[in-house]
């Protein structure tokens, strides 16, 4: 394909044009409009089959090359010797690794047998009421309040007045100036 070209369209005057608009036109204007000729990439044929054969061969053989450059960084890279002398890969053997599991093995069971108690867990406001309960599974049954006082006989009613009457008279505490509003229940 060829290189699009830049066309310059002079400034065109006209007949009528006056000096002044002259000036005028000149200080405001830019320069020469420039646009590109794209008329011949439209009017280019497609590319032949051999034409297109060629130019898949050259793509492949800049993969393979790519591929081979590839290949050579990879065989450039320094070796784990070199990353352990330069302290960038750490040197360990299988004795070191040894000594740190058991070293952490150690720590672990070391807080699992430190462990706080509930009581501890519960002052410290870690362990909620509902994760240290526990919850067993029950019948239902009808959990609405007996109402006592819808069976009581006459003479137990009198009983309760008569209790309820004493407390106020001798036990309850009340200002001498409001004790004449003191309410006494009938005998």
């Amino acid at each position: 394909m060829g290189e699009p070209r830049v066309s310059v369209i002079p400034e065109g005057r006209g007949p009528g044009d006056s000096s002044e608009e002259d000036e005028d036109e000149e200080t405001d204007s830019d320069g020469p409009i420039l646009y590109r000729d794209d008329d011949e990439d439209e009017d280019e044929d497609p590319p032949s089959a051999l034409a297109s054969r060629v130019t898949r061969k050259d793509t492949l053989a800049l993969k393979l090359e790519r591929q081979q450059e590839r290949e050579e960084r990879l065989s450039q890279r320094p070796t784990a010797e070199e990353l352990e002398q330069r302290n960038i890969l750490p040197a360990r053997n299988e004795a070191d690794i040894r000594a740190e599991r058991s070293e952490i093995k150690r720590r672990l069971t070391r807080k699992l047998s430190q462990r706080p108690t509930i009581a501890e867990l519960q002052a410290r406001k870690i362990l909620r009421f509902h994760e240290y309960v526990e919850c067993t599974t029950t019948q239902d049954y009808d959990r609405r309040a007996d109402k006592p006082w819808t069976k009581l006989t006459p003479s137990d009613k009198a009983a309760i007045r008569k209790e309820l009457n004493e407390f106020k008279s001798s036990e309850m505490e009340v200002h001498e100036e409001s004790r004449i509003y003191t309410r006494f229940h009938r005998p």
